[in-house]
This record gives C-alpha cells, structure tokens and sequence, in this order.
C-alpha cells in the first residue's frame, strides 16, 4: 500500500502495458459490462443487447443512452456518469465524432476495457487515421484496453460473455479464433459448426488501435480453455511481440494456423481500404512463419481443419500417415492429393503388413491408404484390429478413418464403427478427428455420436484433411527440434559506404566473409604483374562509382590466359566511356563446381533477412530462391538449400559432382555476419555469384544498396 498522503510513483511503459494487457484479460472474462449508444433500432448495438439473453450472459449489463428510452424489460441510463463502476466491458456504438470523448468519459468513470464498433479512423484515409491515433492515444493515456475501432468485438463461448455484434451460437471447444476482419471472423465459427469443431473464443480486431493481433494471440497462448489458435490477418503492426507470443506457443505446443492477405498487389489494396494496413513482403511472411512454427493456409476451410487437427493430435515424431476407408476409390483420391501436397503414406513395415494380410477380408488390399471393404460395415470391429496393428509400425505417426459421421438416429448403426475407432486408437497418443468423405453440416446427433464414442470431430471433405496433414509434419519438427526463435537480428553501427564493388568486396573480406581476391590497377603493366602474380587466367572487370552493372556496357572481360591478352582487354576498357572510372580490378578466374545467389536485405518489420538461390540467370528464370530470417547458422542454411527446387543440380543429379554444400553454408553465414556488420544504412548486399569450387566458396562479385 502506498504510504498516505504520498503521491504514487509514476508508471512506467512496462508497468502501462502490463495493466491494459490484464484489463484486456478482464474485459475478455467480464462480468460486468455496459453498451454505451445502446439503441433498439441500431444495427450494430441491438445485436448485442440481444446477445445477452441469446448466450445466457449471468454478469450485471447496463445500458447508456442521452434518451433513456428502456429496450425490452432493460433500464437505459442517461449518462456515462450514472454507470455503477467498475465496468469490465464496455461496447461502445456512437457515432464517430463522439468516440474519443466518449471513450476518456466513460475511463474516468471506471471502465477498463472498450470494444469500439465505430467506423471511418484509420480505414478512411488520412483524417481519420489522425483521430484514430488521438483514440489510442487516450486509451493509453488512461490504461484501459482497447478493441477496434471498425471492429465488431468478441465472444467468450466457454464464459458466455458476448460483447460483439455477431451472434452465432457454436459448439464450445479449445479452438480460438482471431481475426482483424469482423465477417471473416463470422465466416470461420460457421466453418467451425460444419466441421463440428468447438470454439473457444472469437476475437475481432478492427483497425487494432489498441488491442492487436499480438495481443489477441498472446493472450490465447495462456488460456487454458485454448488448444488451437487460427487467425486471420492483413498486416502484424507489433512483430516484436508477435514472435514473442508466437515463440511461447511452440513453447507450449499450442499450434497457430494462419489465413493471412496480401498475396498480390490487389490484396494489398484492398486491405488499405478495409483497415488502412499495409502489407508487407509475402515471401518474407512465408520465411517468418516457417522460423516461428506458423502453419500458413489459404482458405476458411483449410484454417479450422488445420488448427483442429493440430491441436487435437499435437506434435508427432514420425512423418508417415496412414488412412483407413472401405472405399478404394476415396483411397485413392485421398493418395492423390496427398502426393501433390507432399504428404507421405508409406508403405507398412512386413510385419504390420502380415498382420493386415491376417485381419482384412481376401478382397481388401493391404496397401496404404488401407480399404477395408464392405468387411468392415459387417463386422465393425475391423476398425479397432486394423488401427492397433498399424500402432506398432515405426514409421507412422498418425493414422485417420475416412468415415463420416452419422447425421441422424436411421444411421445409429455407425455407432458400432465409431466406437471401435475410438478403441483402436487407445494405441496411439491422440485421437484424431475423423475424415468425413461428404462435406455437410455436422448435425447434432452426429456431434453427440461422436463425443459419446470420444472422437474428436469431423474434418469436411479430403482436401482439408491433406493440407491439415501437410502442415502437421513441418509444425511437429519445429516443436520438437526445441530450438529458439532466430529473428531480429543485430545490426553494426558502421555508417561508412564502399565506394565501389570492389571496396566492397574488400570491406566484407576484412569482415570474415570469402571472397575472390583482387587489386586494382591503373596501367597495363600493373595488370599484367597482378594477372601473373594470381597465375593465369584472370579477370578484368571497371571500376567506377555508381556503376551496378559492368557487363551492361562492357565492363567484364574473363578468361584472360596470358599477358597480351590481359594488354588488349585493359586497353578495351580504359576506352569505355563512364564516368567516375577509378581503375581496373584484377581477380583470378575460378573453375566453379556451381554459383548461388546470396542476398541480405532489410524488411521494415522483420529486420534482416538471407535470400538463397541458383545463381547467375538461374534465380530468375526458375523463380527459386529460400529465405531465413537473421540470424541464421550453417545448418539451417544447408537446409535451406537442400530444399531448393533445383537443389539436385548442388548434389549429384545427372552424373554432376556434388558440391560441398556444408562448407558453401559457412561461408555464407560469414557473409551475412559481415553485411550485418556494414550498419543500419544498408538496405541490400547481393553477391551474385558466390562460386563454389575445389578450393571452396568465395563471392565473386558484390553489390550493395544503401538508404537514401
């Protein structure tokens, strides 16, 4: 207690932050909550009343409004000050020229956390995007939390506390939802209810002035009712403390599953429009995502089938995945999709096979996936005697039953089935959801079938059920290699800029990165001397100020054997007619085994990032590069290169010699230790190529572009 009389030390930004993250915590779990412009005739604000009686809300609910007029059997107060304090939630639907007094009115009179429905802030240009900052500006200057504005708020399934302007009642269950798009949002519990997946939460972020998205996943990174988090999102304003919440979650193996926007340059508009985001570079998402566990997917379906089935299953140890169907043909479609998607469905080792060949009727196959036939509607039990023998192969981690669940009591005798599923999975660590054939709505019956029988829902249709098993294999490595988050790296302070490629090339040399070595010379004799004292043959190439690209007029002279040779080519290039020209740089030539493309450049939200690929005309005819975010050592980049699509081409494809890719990683993570050390100005250092030979991996030519 503070002593009296005695003034309280202020807060610090540390201190701020941890009290609006605890009121958005309350707000979520409110027990008292008040709709401020409460209006039986407002689209926005009588949902939300209506809401209260809909979910069985038990708190204390007061509604303000300067008329005072009762909605249904409930009292209007007049004025924010008449509210009975303290409010956990307050829904806040007035119009837009109101909001901030309203908001700093009713923080004075004690409530801590907002939902804001208003629309026309950040969304609607630059005026707006101004009073939205003097919104969230009051919302820190008084520590209360704040959601939106432009959004529709949220709902508590598992407490029942429905502060939003949405109102579908869903199954309650460990999924949490959040989404910067208020429909979208509407959207994925409607998903949820077709796959009879229950929902935890559903959180709607607006134009997240307050509250963002990292916020939203951090909080639901701790929830205990939440197993599974999906999202959807434009742009993440905060990345920071996205990673962190992000980085707790793989701590925790709590999967997050990903629909985010911004694919294209139509996208990026349109989300300017929506919320006023900008979006940031796709490929470096992809890269991001990859390093903090996310599971990116594009489709409503595709994100609740994967989050259930992530967070139903956890992390598996072995890649391969089984499937049992008495349905050849589904069998087959299902191998066929996941071949595409890079699913694998092994074959079964010979003793799990001999105990198949054993148990399945003579007109079954005992190949993966399994059709068990007609057998099994006659004698369910062949569920349970398959699904325990597949448990004993080492090489599979997940097995799935495509078998749909029954939607009303004239298919009571599915139960049987559904019931020896869930016996035959007792040999596994978790009981997955079922994969039903025929996406329809998952009827009560069904759900209740199959809670009875402890099966987890049911995943609507193959193509959800193969990109959720796509995405289970790269998330449950990331979970279980254990290691930390590698992002944001640190940058040197060095403000000082290499006149020319070549000074470049030397400053990166001086910084423990390979390179080719190289002098430069003014006359022809001291060309000749250079090229003798590297040993023949030799490259010439101009040196001048600002010239990026010496081939475009004629600036590159290569495999020069002896000294009239190296004469002639440094009379050609004297004659070249630039300006700025500082000399001519000699370089031994390489026999190169191949040549990569490396590249450092600096995203505005994620900070340094390593681009990889082919190199020479390669990367851009392919289109096939690998990006990690910095810092990244030699075994995460060997790995990024081994996942090149022309990675056979580095290790022995067609009779080639492999390259010694372990050796070209280390010296890449000395180059992009050594951009890092060229200071914050730096905006790309490209070296293109970095040639790999028998005397090993050096970069042959370097540009760099800087800010401003």
């Amino acid at each position: 207690m503070p002593t009296p009389n005695r003034p309280e030390p202020p807060l610090t930004s540390v201190d701020a932050e941890a009290r609006i993250r605890a009121n958005f915590a309350r707000m979520l779990r409110a027990k008292r909550v008040a709709v401020l412009g409460a209006s039986a005739r407002n689209q926005f604000s009588a949902p939300v009343i209506a809401n209260f009686d809909k979910f069985g809300f038990t708190g204390h609910v007061q509604l303000v409004n300067p008329k005072g007029e009762p909605i249904g059997d409930r009292p209007v107060l007049r004025s924010i000050a008449d509210l009975e304090g303290p409010v956990d939630a307050a829904f806040v639907c007035v119009p837009q020229s109101t909001v901030i007094d309203t908001v700093a009115e009713a923080a004075v009179a004690g409530v801590t956390g907002f939902v804001v429905v208003s629309s026309g802030f950040a969304e609607a240009g630059a005026e707006g995007r101004a009073l939205q900052d003097r919104l969230a500006a009051v919302a820190r200057e008084h520590q209360v939390a704040l959601l939106g504005p432009n959004g529709l708020g949220f709902i508590n399934y598992v407490d029942r506390v429905p502060m939003c302007v949405l109102g579908r009642p869903v199954r309650t269950g460990g999924l949490g939802i959040a989404s910067v798009s208020g429909s979208v949002g509407g959207y994925l519990t409607k998903v949820a209810m077709l796959q009879g997946v229950g929902v935890s939460h559903m959180i709607l972020t607006g134009n997240e002035a307050g509250i963002t998205i990292a916020d939203v996943v951090d909080f639901l990174v701790d929830d205990p009712d939440t197993t599974s988090i999906a999202v959807f999102l434009e742009a993440i304003y905060d990345p920071r403390r996205f990673a962190a919440a992000a980085e707790r979650a793989l701590k925790a193996r709590k999967p997050i599953v990903v629909l985010k926007a911004g694919a294209s340059e139509a996208t990026a508009r349109l989300a300017a429009a929506h919320t006023g985001a900008l979006l940031g570079d796709d490929r470096v998402f992809d890269a991001v995502a990859a390093e903090l566990g996310l599971s990116r997917v594009y489709s409503y379906e595709d994100l609740i089938a994967t989050a259930a089935l992530l967070g139903q299953v956890g992390p598996v140890a072995k890649p391969g995945v089984a499937a049992l169907t008495v349905s050849g043909g589904s069998g087959e479609i299902l191998s066929d999709l996941a071949g595409a998607a890079g699913v694998s469905f092994p074959p079964f080792s010979p003793d799990v096979q001999a105990a198949l060949e054993a148990t399945v009727s003579a007109f079954g196959q005992t190949h993966n996936p399994l059709d068990l036939t007609g057998a099994a509607l006659a004698d369910p039990l062949l569920w349970e005697r398959c699904l325990t023998a597949i448990a004993a192969d080492e090489t599979i981690g997940l097995t799935l039953c495509l078998w749909d669940p029954p939607i009303g009591p004239t298919e009571g005798w599915i139960k049987a089935s559904l019931e020896s599923i869930a016996r035959g999975y007792a040999a596994y660590p978790a009981t997955p959801p079922l994969v039903a054939l025929v996406a329809e709505p998952m009827t009560d019956y069904g759900h209740d079938a199959l809670r009875d029988a402890g099966i987890p829902g049911a995943i609507a249709g193959l193509k959800p059920a193969v990109t959720a098993l796509a995405q289970l294999a790269p998330w449950s490595r990331r979970v279980l290699e254990g290691r930390q988050v590698s992002l944001f790296a640190d940058i040197g302070d060095d403000i000082d800029r290499p006149r020319h490629d070549r000074a470049l090339l030397d400053r990166l040399g001086d910084l423990g990165a390979p390179v080719v070595p190289g002098t430069i010379v003014s006359d022809a004799d001291a060309a000749v001397r250079a090229a003798e004292g590297f040993n023949y043959p030799v490259a010439l190439k101009l040196v001048a100020l600002d010239l990026q690209h010496k081939t475009e007029v004629g600036g590159v002279r290569l495999n020069l054997a002896d000294a009239d040779a190296v004469r002639d080519a440094f009379a050609a290039l004297c004659a070249i007619d630039h300006e700025g020209i500082e000399g001519i740089a000699v370089s031994p030539m390489r026999r190169l085994d191949a040549e990569l493309l490396v590249a450092i450049s600096h995203d505005p939200s994620w900070g340094p990032v390593l681009t990889l690929g082919l190199g020479g005309i390669w990367v851009e005819v392919m289109d096939d590069v690998r990006l990690l975010p910095l810092p990244a050592d030699a075994r995460r980049i060997e790995a990024a290169l081994r996942s090149l699509r022309g990675a056979p081409l580095l290790t022995g494809a067609r009779g080639r010699s492999p390259v010694d890719l372990a050796t070209a990683s280390q010296a890449i993570e000395r180059i992009a230790a050594a951009a890092l050390a060229l200071g914050p100005d730096l905006s790309l250092l490209e070296i293109n190529p970095l040639g790999i030979s028998s005397e090993g991996a050096e970069a042959l030519d370097a540009l760099a572009l800087w800010k401003n």
